[in-house]
Parts: structure tokens; sequence; C-alpha cells
């Protein structure tokens, strides 16, 4: 499987969760490093609700992650997930 389409694969997995109302961070497992594609989300136009949050192992934090529920933010998310599949 080529990268391109891994990386295809992993921002599918990822819109789809956030279009199902999700909250996610960079330390979900089923991505290596999701900060990149919700950097990549966002440039191409896709709202973020991104709030700190604290580890549960460790006094570190992270971003937690949702999409802003918008209309035409949902409306654009959903358009993006179309084209990669």
């Amino acid at each position: 499987m080529s990268e391109s389409v891994k990386n295809s694969t992993k921002m599918i997995t990822l819109l789809t969760l956030l279009l199902e109302g999700k909250k996610l961070s960079s330390n979900d497992t089923f991505a290596s490093n999701t900060n990149q594609y919700f950097n990549r989300m966002k440039k191409d136009g896709i709202e973020l609700v991104e709030v700190w949050k604290p580890n549960a192992t460790n006094r570190g934090k992270h971003k937690e992650r949702s999409l802003h529920q918008s209309i035409d933010n949902i409306k654009r998310a959903e358009d993006y997930l179309s084209k990669l599949l």
C-alpha cells in the first residue's frame, strides 16, 4: 500500500469519526502522529474545536479536537470526505 493511500485512509477514518461527533486527540491509537492530519484539515478550511485536556497518566496535556458544528463546516467536512472516498 502506497504512503498516499495510507494517509488517505487515516484521514478518512479521522473525518468519519469527527462527523460522527467523536472527540479525538493526537494519542488515539488508530493513526500515528494524528496532529499532521488535523493540521491538514484546518489548512483545507475545516474548523476544529481544540481544547487542552490533562493526560490521564502524567502531568502533561493534550489537545482534544472535535468538529465545529456549523452547517457550513459540516458540509465542508462531508465534501472533503467524499473527495477522499
